[in-house]
């Protein structure tokens, strides 16, 4: 296939097939904390959630590079059992801050028009300052593969190394708690003003409606972020060779139509799964859509796109791209896993026959032995 061909259906498995999946993920999850995590006191449940989610994000952050270096001497059974229960944990972590920072600025500053805003307008503004507004999208504009090379990765804002431990702690922290917290406060607050705005709860017919036309408003949206996201590459290019901040402010821009077109795919998606899926029975609908999203991922070997984590810096390059180019590479991800399996495996034949040439050229027979002696003496 042409590289047209494979971005066009990495575009297309991205939007039909990956992102309902993650939504599906989080939206069970996310109930079945509501229905068993201290269901009858909110307040206790926002702020246990938020305990939990931070202590499971810090301990895979500090312990990515011990997990990467026992897995890797593992066989592959216990690699692919280890690391998607990894994938389990970390998402569960992950939903739990969400879930805890989401439900915390509802109690104290409620969910009218103005607490829907605050936690936008602080978030957003922060983003930019700190140049990380790229991380607050997901699927389907964002795609994580299994990848063995890369599996227990997470990057952090100020990329320190676990050798300069201090500034180590430091970064990994405000990554994982501020950063992390802020993209939760913009998800929110867009999150919130589309239930205000295009979503009226007084029918089941209208709401149904509503939700339908925030999923069809987000794709839109989102399709033509990716039809224009190549000529957004070469006019980013072009602002490079201006002024460093011409080219951030330009991208920043250009992600902010892609967030809302993002939340607007997950609202629609999320209610839609509300209104669809075993309604008359919501814990086993939440239990339902939990199960089948990760474990339909973890089959297509996209569990990762279910976890938040990691930080990319706006205006820089990720995966040699400008951040106007989304990561919806899930086909050339299966081609570079299945090439580098190849090539793996070249690499180990290769071993093999050469140490088999020298075991069989040092096996000589003592006869032969002796006269290769005797003719190195003369």
């Amino acid at each position: 296939m042409t590289p047209l061909v494979y971005k066009i259906a990495d575009a297309v498995i991205s939007c039909v097939v990956i992102a309902p999946l993650v939504v599906f993920y989080w939206r069970g999850t996310w109930g079945l904390l509501d229905r068993y995590l201290i269901p009858g006191n909110e307040s206790a449940s926002a702020w246990v959630s938020v305990l939990i989610g931070v202590v499971i994000n810090l301990s895979f952050n500090f312990c990515q590079g011990a997990l990467a270096k026992v897995f890797e001497k593992r066989n592959i059974l216990i690699r692919i059992v280890g690391s998607r229960l990894y994938t389990g944990v970390f998402a569960f972590g992950i939903v739990n801050h969400w879930r805890g920072v989401w439900l915390v600025w509802n109690l104290y500053s409620g969910t009218a028009a103005w607490g829907v805003a605050g936690s936008l307008i602080v978030g957003l503004p922060l983003m930019v300052f700190f140049r990380t507004v790229f991380n607050i999208l997901a699927a389907p504009l964002v795609v994580a593969m299994d990848l063995d090379s890369e599996y227990f990765a997470v990057s952090t804002r100020f990329h320190f190394k676990p050798d300069n431990l201090e500034f180590y702690l430091y970064d990994t922290c405000f990554t994982t708690v501020v950063i992390g917290s802020l993209i939760v406060f913009v998800w929110r607050g867009v999150w919130n003003m589309l239930d205000l705005y295009f979503i009226n709860e007084n029918t089941m017919q209208k709401s149904v409606h509503g939700h339908c036309g925030t999923a069809l408003v987000g794709y839109s949206i989102v399709i033509l972020m990716l039809c224009l996201q190549y000529p957004a590459n070469v006019l980013s290019n072009k602002l490079s060779k201006v002024h460093k901040i011409a080219k951030i402010s330009f991208e920043d821009i250009y992600l902010c139509f892609a967030i809302f077109g993002n939340v607007a795919v997950w609202h629609g998606i999320w209610g839609l799964c509300d209104s669809y899926i075993l309604p008359e029975n919501p814990i086993a609908s939440k239990w339902f859509t939990h199960t089948i999203g990760i474990g339909v991922l973890m089959l297509m070997l996209s569990g990762n796109s279910v976890l938040v984590r990691g930080c990319v810096v706006d205006g820089e390059k990720h995966k040699n791209e400008n951040l106007v180019m989304f990561s919806t590479g899930y086909f050339s991800g299966l081609m570079k896993l299945c090439s580098d399996r190849h090539n793996k495996s070249v690499t180990l034949h290769g071993e093999t026959v050469r140490n088999c040439k020298e075991t069989d050229t040092v096996s000589d027979t003592p006869d032969e032995q002796e006269e290769d002696t005797r003719t190195a003496f003369l």
